[in-house]
């Protein structure tokens, strides 16, 4: 296993369906008032110590952080608007990475 893998946070996600999804943490960050986290979606198959292939594109999904007592929580964006915002935030976040990355 490489370093990156073990460095890999997984999350179990449970869906509106009732299913599990596993989900690799990307990022957690605060814009405007609120927290969130950007999530990539594994796909179901990826089992074990199996490598993710780059060439599969995986979903990525952005949720809002909800803290109660010592339990955080993970919610869907319910306002259009406000994911609107928050999906151009993180669109500025992976250009800036991208620039930062060519110019080194």
């Amino acid at each position: 296993m490489t370093e990156a893998e073990e460095s890999m946070e997984v999350l179990v996600l449970e869906g509106e369906d009732g299913k599990e999804y596993e989900c690799e943490l990307l990022d957690r960050f605060e814009f405007e008032d609120g927290e969130y986290v950007l999530l990539l979606k594994l796909p179901e198959e990826l089992e074990g110590e199996e490598e993710l292939d780059p060439d599969e594109d995986g979903e990525l999904i952005i949720m809002k952080v909800h803290t109660r007592g010592e339990q955080t929580v993970f919610q869907t964006i319910e306002s259009e608007e406000e994911f609107d915002r928050v999906k151009a935030y993180v669109e500025e976040m992976v250009e800036a990475e991208r620039q930062a990355l060519g110019a080194e």
